[in-house]
């Protein structure tokens, strides 16, 4: 950012705390065409714009041709936490997605993540029991997943893992008859991070792959407040000295 760019944002940002503004607010359209797997897609994009933590679990099996997603919403710096405004976005979302040729899914809440699951159930829906596990974040997930394999008669493998360290020494409490997904939500998630996951089929025979991956906010930048009418009461902003 330049020295002017910068000049310029401050000066707004102390005219707007001095003397208030507007309220602000900004219109997101999201479009999704020609995915095969239109609503994984979308909560990529919704992560990468929003900060949101969705993950997204498939049916096992081919997946049916899904219809593209188009969706409006509005948004500010102080609804984008808000967990009413992610519902109503997601809610909105899958309903486009509720056509008989489409997979259906729901929305699930746990913890601080919301999951993407199909109605016909996932394996991460899996009452599971273990015992407390001591090592690495790499054996405590791939021990996790043997369990949930073998509750739920489904193969689920460890996939790929972007910006985790697998060799993090971890401690889990033991659990008994506990869902996979809020064990997993547990084991991934803490004051200090955020980790989703897509549950990807593999084909019927080949049951699943859990890959994972850290959340990152990395678009939609914090939205500035308009800039106030000009008022003899507020200086104009100066250029610095290098003219930038």
């Amino acid at each position: 950012m330049s020295m002017r760019r910068s000049v310029i944002r401050a000066a707004t940002l102390l005219a707007a705390c001095l003397f208030g503004g507007t309220a602000w607010s900004e219109e997101v359209r999201l479009t999704i065409k020609n995915s095969p797997k239109p609503l994984a897609t979308a909560a990529k994009q919704l992560e990468t714009r929003e900060g949101w933590g969705i993950t997204y679990e498939e049916p096992l099996g081919a997946l049916p041709a899904a219809s593209p997603l188009d969706l409006t919403y509005t948004v500010t710096e102080e609804t984008r936490t808000d967990v009413k405004l992610q519902e109503e976005v997601l809610t909105r979302l899958l309903a486009q997605q509720a056509g008989k040729d489409a997979p259906r899914f729901r929305l699930v809440r746990a913890g601080e993540l919301w999951h993407i699951t199909p109605v016909q159930g996932s394996p991460l829906d899996t009452p599971i029991t273990m015992s407390r596990q001591e090592g690495s974040l790499g054996e405590v997930l791939r021990a996790l997943c043997a369990e949930v394999t073998r509750q739920s008669g489904t193969r689920v493998e460890i996939g790929s893992a972007p910006g985790l360290k697998l060799e993090t020494p971890i401690t889990v409490d033991a659990v008994t008859q506990e869902p996979a997904r809020t064990v997993l939500e547990r084991v991934l998630n803490s004051a200090y991070r955020r980790t989703v996951w897509t549950l990807s089929s593999q084909g019927t025979k080949a049951g699943y792959l859990l890959s994972l991956h850290r959340v990152f906010r990395i678009a939609g930048d914090t939205l500035l407040p308009p800039t106030p009418a000009p008022s003899e009461n507020v200086p104009a902003p100066k250029r610095s000295a290098s003219g930038g």
